[in-house]
């Protein structure tokens, strides 16, 4: 029997995004664990070629289908959950209610990991976070009716976890406001990379101020938002280029608008799309980078951009304003203007951006991998009972 089961929903090996990056470094970073992965939403077949390289300790991924119409697993996705002694969801919605059902029903110790919170987005709206679950525009009605199911959902998750985790306090304080147990709850934060400043390259010194956007195109990362701000800073300085380094398949339409966006703003030969790719590779050719996100936990990408030294403007949403603190600017979502002039102070000023560099890389290495695997380790031995 493998050790863990986890549960996440159209991630990982298939995508890319923050939660599969996590599980990769989680399954990699523990080699005496034997995990399995169940992943809800997948079309039911193995994908030709999975975004991540499976290491030995994976032992095998079920892809199980959901009904993009329905919030709750049916019967038979829990019965086809693989056998193991600890299940682990990596959110709720769908993936918490199969893990705390099965777990239930086999005896077995589950262990609720959340990164954003499902239940607050659905809140807000924002219901395509799942590339198989791409609806039509749905009405108010809908959306509410979307919200109380994925609430519930989380609910149930919360009754019957042994242990529910978050990555930064503020979650952690919605989650307990949302009916987790506070004996139950506790916060295990992001790792940051293994990177060197700037990973052995020196960033281009040809008076061009270059600003990247890591992450999926979708619309929960506001990447018209960025647009719109790259825009405004284009009109006012004309050395500029930026980048958005991510998928442009996990919500195709939304990505077209985004180039269109750009086409209309007039600023479609100052930005780059790359689609899939390393952004390791990135972050040593950007003076700044912009996360403009509608909501967020502890995003890998500003963890990654500060431990490489990059200067940082983002939202003050979910975790961010813990881990940015002052070694970064913070701006209100969904106002392209203040993230413009966030920019354009780092554009104006090199020493900023060089203090602001350093003082991320000080807050990135408080986030030793280490710690992150002993954590999860001890977590599954205690509930394993070993």
């Amino acid at each position: 029997m493998n050790d863990v089961c986890l549960i996440v929903e159209g991630a990982y090996p298939d995508l890319t995004g923050g939660v599969s990056e996590w599980v990769d470094r989680l399954v990699h970073g523990l080699p005496e664990t034997s995990f399995v992965v169940a992943n809800l939403g997948a079309e039911g077949e193995p994908v030709a070629q999975p975004a991540y390289r499976r290491p030995a300790n994976l032992h095998g991924v079920a892809r199980l289908a959901l009904d993009p119409d329905r919030e709750e697993p049916p019967p038979e996705l829990c019965a086809a959950l693989p056998e193991a002694r600890v299940y682990h969801a990596l959110s709720t919605g769908a993936a918490g209610a199969a893990a705390a059902r099965v777990a239930a029903q086999r005896g077995r110790p589950f262990l609720l990991s959340e990164h954003g919170l499902a239940w607050h987005e659905a809140s807000l709206g924002i219901v395509a976070c799942k590339p198989h679950r791409v609806p039509e525009r749905p009405d108010r009605a809908e959306l509410r009716r979307r919200a109380g199911a994925v609430a519930a959902l989380a609910r149930e998750a919360y009754a019957g976890a042994d242990v529910v985790t978050s990555v930064c306090t503020v979650n952690a304080r919605a989650q307990l406001g949302a009916g987790a147990d506070p004996d139950r709850t506790r916060v295990i934060a992001n790792p940051a990379p293994h990177l060197s400043p700037d990973d052995g390259r020196e960033r281009p010194d040809d008076g061009r101020f270059r600003v990247g956007l890591v992450g999926r195109v979708v619309a929960v990362k506001d990447v018209a938002c960025f647009l719109r701000a790259a825009a405004i800073v284009a009109a006012a300085r004309k050395d500029c280029e930026f980048t958005v380094i991510g998928p442009l398949d996990h919500e195709p339409d939304y990505a077209r608008r985004c180039r269109r966006l750009a086409r209309e703003l007039e600023i479609e030969e100052l930005v780059t799309f790359t689609g899939e790719t390393d952004p390791a590779a990135w972050y040593p050719r950007l003076d700044a980078l912009a996360l403009t996100s509608l909501s967020e936990a502890q995003p890998l990408v500003l963890l990654e951009a500060m431990a490489s030294g990059v200067p940082v403007v983002a939202t003050a949403v979910g975790g961010c304003p813990e881990l940015v603190d002052d070694a970064g600017i913070l701006v209100p979502p969904r106002d392209p203007e203040l993230v413009a002039t966030g920019l354009l102070r780092l554009a104006e000023d090199p020493s900023l951006r060089r203090r602001l560099g350093a003082d991320g890389r000080r807050r990135a290495a408080a986030h030793a991998p280490e710690r992150f695997l002993a954590a999860f380790d001890q977590l599954y031995a205690g509930l394993a009972g070993d």
